[in-house]
């Protein structure tokens, strides 16, 4: 029962770790014999097996290393994370910010928008004023100014002046 056990578990595997060795070649062609050559079969059978330890501890020693170089990606992920999650906070606060400060961009326009109105017609009643009472009084330099400046009611106080 041990025998075809071994015969059919171990052997292919040993066959494809060893090829070419005659041992699993004897083991293969032949049925198993009891007596002093199946156990010095086996015997050197184990005795093979040795580099496959080697190999495993190898393999375990990788095994550790990657572990530990998983442990530094893990912790290494998740730093970013931590930081991906504050520019986004950043992100969402200066939005916020751009927000209110086109609001009172918004509200400075309406602003400037009355103020202007008030302006044209503050100016348009001096206009108007000036010219009923004595148009010959005022110089053309000056009266040139005062149409000048009610045909541009876009033009702030500062840019009329500058002419």
């Amino acid at each position: 029962m041990a025998m075809e056990y071994f015969d059919e578990k171990i052997v292919p595997i040993l066959k494809r770790k060893m090829p070419g060795s005659d041992v699993s070649g004897r083991l293969i062609g032949t049925a198993p014999v009891p007596g002093p050559s199946a156990a010095l079969t086996t015997m050197q059978l184990f005795s093979k097996q040795s580099p496959s330890r080697q190999e495993v501890t190898k393999l375990q020693q990788q095994v550790k290393a990657n572990g530990t170089g998983l442990t530094a990606l893990k912790r290494e992920i998740s730093e970013l994370r931590v930081k991906v999650q504050e520019q986004q906070k950043q992100l969402q606060d200066q939005d916020q910010k751009l927000l209110e400060q086109t609001q009172i961009i918004g509200e400075q326009n309406a602003r400037l928008a009355e103020l202007e109105r008030k302006l044209r017609e503050v100016m348009e009643s001096t206009v108007g004023n000036s010219s009923a009472s004595g148009s010959n009084e005022q110089s053309p330099r000056k009266r040139r100014k005062a149409v000048d400046s009610t045909d541009c009611p876009r033009k702030s106080k500062r840019l009329r002046s500058r002419k």
